[in-house]
């Protein structure tokens, strides 16, 4: 079993108990809830094979009216905060409905997962919910102009592999050949089509599935099958919820969150790539050593240059790493410290080949999506307005991680001088 190193905490004076329940109540609905259980269960453990479905749900139509809204200013956030909030409550609510827990969130897409009997079955339910919801949505109207918006779902059902590593937090890596099949078939999904994996298509009624679209077969009807709501207890009282957290973004929610606002931020995507390979030919705890190299690197790199490690995203053989610096507080040399960032990763290759982009924009950065609360069921999520939830609960773990980005369409598509390094070392 890989080793892992000690984490760094947040100070809590150990007789300050009141802190400490305040603490966990501001992080608790951050945390994704596959993490905190298997922090809660066997914090040493780097990897785990989980029976299920995995969906991916990219959304398009938020960029254009990201700059519309830019040119509002403050009144303009404020109205983009509000609008993304309504539009993934409603969505994230139609997934719980029928099981799914929140695995990853990447700017203006989800990755979810469905486990338990009949996961195939409510995956394509709660697909097909989602899509309804983003219909009712119509032609989003706000005072910048109309935006439509749409939506493409991949999905497959099989063994899905997930990795835990880092050294200034945990963090969750969703990679292997089921995320490479779930990527590939949301690829195949056009604006408005769920996609099927044929292990997903096989494993529901037929009279579901249309027509083929490349390697997937697209979802025609709902799957009639019962609700099944996600309303997992929270976390115990003994989990130190900061370490399942990037730390700038545990010391800003911790601090208090600021609304959304349209900044200008400086952003590398780190790419790994060879995960599939690996994992096939030397098991899981070669991949989850290599894996742990990676992401330790880049914690280590983005900590010594005030650049914040961000989240990992899903990926085809691989995944990538999101790194920013801006955001959630800028240092005055981001641009040079994402830039530094990305060559101390380069410089320190690990097992799996990497390589790197950045660029520097405007974009949308706030936090976003359900209120941090109890989440209702789908019939009354529709008439959400902010502020109107009942108080947070225990068994509340429902927003995305908490500093959501979405690049403005006017952001500068420059590239700065990008590394082609792919090194492989010996093993």
């Amino acid at each position: 079993m890989t080793a892992l190193p000690a984490l760094p905490r947040l100070a809590v004076p150990p007789w300050d108990d009141d802190r400490a329940t305040r603490q966990r109540d501001v992080l608790r609905p951050y945390v994704p809830s596959v993490v905190a259980d298997w922090m809660q269960e066997a914090p040493q453990e780097t990897y785990r094979a989980v029976d299920g479905t995995l969906a991916m749900v990219d959304i398009s139509g938020f960029t254009k009216l990201t700059e519309r809204l830019a040119r509002a200013g403050k009144v303009g956030a404020e109205e983009m905060s509000d609008l993304l909030s309504a539009v993934f409550t409603d969505l994230l609510t139609a997934a719980y409905d029928y099981g799914g827990r929140l695995l990853k969130w990447g700017g203006d897409a989800v990755l979810l997962l469905f486990e338990d009997d009949g996961h195939p079955e409510r995956a394509c339910r709660g697909s097909y919910e989602m899509r309804r919801a983003l219909r009712r949505f119509g032609e989003v109207r706000a005072s910048a102009g109309v935006a439509r918006l749409r939506l493409s779902i991949g999905l497959h059902t099989g063994t899905a592999t997930f990795f835990l590593v880092g050294t200034r937090h945990r963090e969750l890596v969703v990679t292997g050949p089921a995320a490479t099949t779930t990527v590939a078939m949301e690829a195949a999904a056009a604006a408005g089509e769920v996609a099927l994996s044929p292990a997903t298509a096989a494993a529901v009624a037929p009279r579901v599935i249309g027509d083929s679209r490349g390697p997937a077969r697209l979802l025609r009807a709902a799957p009639r099958v019962e609700m099944q709501p996600n309303r997992r207890p929270g976390p115990g009282p003994g989990l130190d919820l900061a370490g399942c957290l990037p730390v700038p973004i545990a010391a800003h929610l911790l601090r208090g969150t600021s609304e959304g606002e349209h900044r200008r931020i400086a952003v590398a995507f780190v790419s790994f790539t060879g995960t599939d390979e690996v994992l096939a030919a030397e098991g899981p705890q070669a991949l989850a050593a290599a894996l742990q190299h990676v992401v330790g690197v880049a914690q280590e790199a983005a900590h010594a240059h005030d650049v914040t490690f961000l989240a990992t995203d899903i990926a085809a053989d691989g995944g990538k790493i999101i790194l920013i610096g801006g955001a959630p507080s800028g240092s005055g040399h981001d641009e040079e410290g994402v830039l530094r960032t990305v060559r101390a990763i380069l410089d320190q290759p690990g097992r799996l080949p990497v390589r790197a982009g950045a660029t520097a924009g405007r974009v949308f950065a706030g936090d976003v999506g359900p209120p941090a609360g109890p989440i209702p069921s789908s019939a009354t999520t529709s008439t959400w307005r902010r502020g109107s939830w009942p108080a947070p609960s225990p068994g509340s773990s429902s927003r995305p991680p908490p500093y959501l980005i979405i690049r403005s369409a006017r952001s500068p598509r420059r590239r700065w001088p990008r590394s082609t390094s792919r090194a492989r070392s010996t093993p």
